[in-house]
């Protein structure tokens, strides 16, 4: 099982997710996206930080 750990209300909760609910937003338009296993393994084997990384939908930028 992978999960996140999560604070509420004072207490700590193991919260399961699933690789098909993991989602983004696009950095150029902020249109929502859910992330496939080929872009999460991507993340992963280039810098590994999901919270520095910048992903686009594919839209033309502004």
């Amino acid at each position: 099982m992978i999960y996140i750990k999560k604070e509420l209300n004072g207490k700590q909760h193991e919260i399961e997710i699933y690789g098909d609910e993991i989602y983004t937003r696009c950095f150029q338009c902020g249109n929502e996206f859910q992330l496939d296993e080929e872009l999460l393994l991507d993340i992963l084997a280039g810098s590994g930080s999901f919270s520095g990384t910048r992903i686009s939908c594919g839209c033309k930028s502004k």
